[in-house]
């Protein structure tokens, strides 16, 4: 380590130190992260004890803190600036929130206390720990976790921190993203010894911290029936793995668009997982310019986005998810999940409100994944109306 890189640490934590102050993130992290995560794990090298802590203390606040060659006798001083981090009150610029689940498992305490499984003791537990929340964090979506749970096999020895961890935020899934707490959940799923309490976890019990319980045992349901495969039968595993599926098919039956698809009697492969789109265009001609008039209706099985619409006028739209509009441009009356059927004449309302003609076109605006009869059906019902 030249001095040029002992003048980088010592311009990161004055740059951290004053955003720190006015409650910011510092100006030089944002240009200089990738020189500072080449040197983070060196940074005992260069700078004194004090500096050192210092140093880890913005580092860990920063988010993207790196522990993959951090030496032995570094650790000390990583875990006095993790507990000193521990005393900050959160926000998104002092102490981002959504850190919470992955520092506590990786240190094993935090403000509230201890994980029963005890707190990191050497540098090697922590890059493994470090690890398998790069594991977790990796993919891009739940479902792509699912489809390869054989991959979180190897951390199966670290699912019983990962339940306490869970348990310790009260299984807040705020104290995390997402992707991070499925993952870490469907290792726990993926252990003999801790799978059936995390189901009585989400199942059984109540936690103020859980403010969509029912979106949560749909994910919870897709998740146990991933990890299923790879754990040995049982019987009690089986009969909540049973109640979770009874939970969510309920959901998904009451779902806007499959009432939908049930009134107008239309056929679906699977009514309980599909997904369609209808969109027209003025004229019904596609036209990729900014502003040319268009609308889409969106539907799915999935209980927590059965549909939603999006017109799009000039520099003027309307967006709904669900019964709500999240933005409405011209004061068009809302179309409800209760009168779906009503789209059609919906369309002829705003083409009279608005002088415009949205319309189906020559070439079929509708696609339903996997379900061409649904389309076909679709594109029978708005041409019919038209």
């Amino acid at each position: 380590m030249d001095q040029s890189d002992i003048d980088l640490l010592h311009a990161f934590i004055a740059s951290e130190d004053a955003g720190f102050a006015e409650e910011r993130q510092g100006d030089l992290y944002p240009m200089r992260h990738y020189d500072l995560s080449a040197l983070a794990p060196r940074a005992g090298r260069g700078l004194a004890p004090d500096m050192l802590q210092r140093f880890h203390f913005h580092w860990l606040r920063v988010g993207d803190w790196s522990v993959a060659s951090l030496p032995e006798k570094d650790l000390p001083s990583l875990i006095a600036a993790y507990r000193q981090l521990t005393c900050v009150p959160v926000s998104y610029d002092r102490r981002q929130r959504q850190l919470g689940l992955e520092q506590l498992f990786c240190f094993g305490f935090d403000e509230a206390g201890a994980l029963p499984s005890a707190m990191v003791a050497t540098a090697s537990d922590l890059k493994q720990r470090a690890r398998l929340i790069g594991q977790c964090n990796k993919y891009q979506s739940f479902h792509a976790q699912r489809e390869k749970a054989e991959k979180f096999l190897p951390y199966r020895p670290q699912a019983q921190t990962v339940l306490e961890a869970l348990r310790h935020l009260g299984h807040d899934p705020l104290r995390s993203n997402n992707v991070l707490y499925w993952g870490m959940a469907l290792i726990a799923l993926l252990n003999e010894g801790t799978r059936i309490p995390m189901l009585q976890d989400l199942l059984e019990v109540e936690w103020p911290m859980i403010t969509d319980r029912e979106h949560m045992l749909s994910v919870l349901h897709h998740t146990a029936g991933a990890a299923r495969p790879h754990c040995t039968e049982d019987t009690e595993y089986n009969l909540l793995c049973e109640r979770l599926a009874v939970l969510h098919d309920a959901r998904v039956m009451a779902g806007d668009a499959v009432k939908l698809v049930q009134r107008q009697q239309w056929h679906v492969e699977n009514i309980r997982d599909w997904s369609a789109s209808i969109t027209l265009y003025q004229d019904g001609e596609y036209d990729y310019k900014q502003g040319h008039p268009r609308v889409s209706l969106n539907l799915s099985s999935w209980p927590d986005s059965p549909w939603s619409i999006n017109l799009s006028f000039g520099n003027d739209s309307y967006v709904a998810y669900r019964d709500q509009p999240t933005r409405d441009d011209f004061g068009l009356p809302p179309l409800t999940g209760a009168n779906l059927e009503q789209f059609p004449q919906w369309i002829r309302q705003i083409n009279t409100q608005l002088g415009i003609n949205l319309v189906a076109g020559g070439d079929s605006g509708v696609s339903a994944y996997k379900n061409r009869k649904l389309a076909k059906q679709l594109d029978a019902w708005i041409r019919a109306q038209h």
